[in-house]
């Protein structure tokens, strides 16, 4: 669409203000729902436009543009705080159109091209989040078929979201439709995936391994390679190049990463133990080498080879990499086109918890919660805080560093806290009496205010997902030892 229609309202209600990405399938606007009047992402599938006017390929077509729709209305059903919603499709000149909740953010892989890898504990924090809104989705009967570093959203306040559940595929499945290639790149499949399987949750599991992997090696871990071919036979072997610097987290992401999909951790259990891993620093269990392939049913003991892959008219259901029965693959790299507006902020830490305990949290403001339908286990909290400390005089460091510890490790929250702060908190036994009572914690729209002050809103998520939000300024300063403690806190 030219940049002189961006005003242009598409369903009667949603309208184009400023186009904010955009690659092969089509582009991504930041746009305004005026009956809600709120702010939204808007998804113009260029890909699903209309192809040629033969019955042939306008019938391909709407089969693929229903598969667009189905796919949109099944991501309707989640709600999460890590993952983003989708409002609406609605077809507009001629094609389909996402309408998406909006966050203003940086995809993980624009972070790692232009800031660089992240550290495995980093990474780890972002992988919690990740198998988090994986786990609400497979509970709910959603397999996402397509994570990878470009669909997960990290915002500036550290809130992390995965982005484009199903759709991605089906934007996929339109162009076979047209031109018999597939856009993509297999570098995050599963291998069974790659060897014709329909996606599963454990083929989400696979793809969130690679994911952590690539956001600290680099690469993903079945590398680069030019020869699309050759990457994707390596993938269907299930090969992966063994990690160099994943550190703490190599036994969870080697486990995610098993080529038997029957030996991946759940995304549930991934969540847990990354969250071990974030608030312990404790490494995590699991192999410290790269598990070879089982070996495959008689049957299809050998991959087919490069020769004996050919095309087929059409693709069949939505398994878009049906090897055995010989597609022909032409793949373009592609970074991905995000619900988000791409802004020069900074890498962001990952979503954290929260920080001292109010004396009561109000009931009047809750929303549904966005949870997982059971509660997460709280592990056995260690002693002392194990997060990397955070740079002197840097408050919302400090902070985040803090919230990352609730509600599970009270006992290293609690060493954060100056004495007022602790009395205020009701004492340590107000203070784990409080936090027993949550599921989940987070902040948004962290910022400072002042020296040594930041405003922040705080999330709360009680065992009975209850969810309310409440804006709280805190003050870091040095203790009486010298170090950095939260000297106080309170309500807006």
């Amino acid at each position: 669409m030219a940049e002189s229609d961006e005003r242009t309202v598409i369903g009667g209600r949603y309208r184009l203000d400023e186009r904010i990405a955009s690659g092969a399938m089509g582009a991504v606007w930041r746009g305004t729902d005026q009956l809600l009047n709120r702010t939204v992402a808007i998804k113009e599938l260029l890909a699903a436009a209309a192809p040629g006017t033969s019955p042939d390929d306008q019938g391909a077509l709407e089969e693929a543009r229903q598969r667009i729709h189905r796919e949109g209305r099944i991501a309707a059903r989640l709600q999460h705080p890590h993952v983003i919603r989708m409002f609406d499709v609605v077809v507009h000149d001629d094609r389909p159109w996402l309408v998406m909740e909006y966050l203003e953010s940086k995809s993980l892989s624009t972070v790692i091209a232009t800031e660089g890898t992240l550290e495995p504990l980093a990474a780890a924090a972002i992988g919690r989040d990740v198998a988090d809104g994986l786990a609400a989705a497979h509970a709910a009967g959603v397999i996402h078929r397509d994570v990878k570093p470009g669909n997960v959203l990290i915002a500036e306040d550290g809130r992390t979201k995965l982005t484009d559940f199903g759709v991605s595929r089906a934007v996929d499945d339109v162009q076979i439709t047209r031109t018999g290639l597939i856009a993509g790149t297999p570098a995050f499949l599963a291998p069974e995936v790659a060897r014709g399987a329909d996606p599963a949750p454990a083929a989400d599991v696979f793809a969130l391994g690679a994911t952590i992997y690539a956001a600290v090696e680099g690469n993903p871990p079945f590398g680069l390679n030019d020869n699309a071919y050759a990457l994707l036979h390596k993938v269907a072997q299930g090969v992966i190049d063994p990690p160099k610097h994943t550190g703490p987290i190599t036994g969870i992401v080697l486990r995610l990463l098993d080529p038997d999909p029957e030996k991946r951790p759940t995304a549930t259990e991934a969540r847990d133990e990354f969250d071990r891993v974030v608030r312990t620093g404790a490494p995590s269990a699991g192999p410290t080498t790269p598990i070879p392939p089982r070996t495959v049913k008689a049957g299809n003991a050998n991959p087919p080879t490069l020769a004996e892959i050919g095309p087929v008219p059409e693709p069949k259901k939505r398994s878009w990499l049906k090897i055995a029965a010989g597609i022909l693959v032409a793949l373009v790299a592609a970074g991905g086109i995000t619900a988000a507006a791409l802004a020069a902020n900074g890498r962001g830490e990952p979503q954290q918890s929260i920080a001292a305990a109010p004396t009561d949290v109000p009931t009047d403001v809750a929303t549904p919660a966005p949870t997982t339908p059971t509660p997460t286990p709280t592990p056995e909290p260690t002693e002392s805080p194990t997060e990397t400390p955070a740079p002197p005089g840097d408050p919302v460091a400090f902070m985040q560093n803090y919230y990352r510890l609730l509600p599970g490790n009270t006992a290293a929250a609690w060493a954060m806290l100056s004495p007022s702060a602790q009395s205020a908190s009701g004492g340590r036994e107000g203070f784990d009496r409080f936090y027993a009572t949550l599921r989940q914690v987070w902040i948004e729209n962290i910022r400072r205010d002042g020296e040594g002050a930041v405003t922040a809103t705080v999330v709360f998520t009680k065992l009975d997902g209850t969810v309310t939000r409440e804006p709280y300024r805190f003050v870091v300063g040095p203790g009486p030892d010298g170090r950095q403690v939260l000297q106080s806190f309170s309500r807006l």
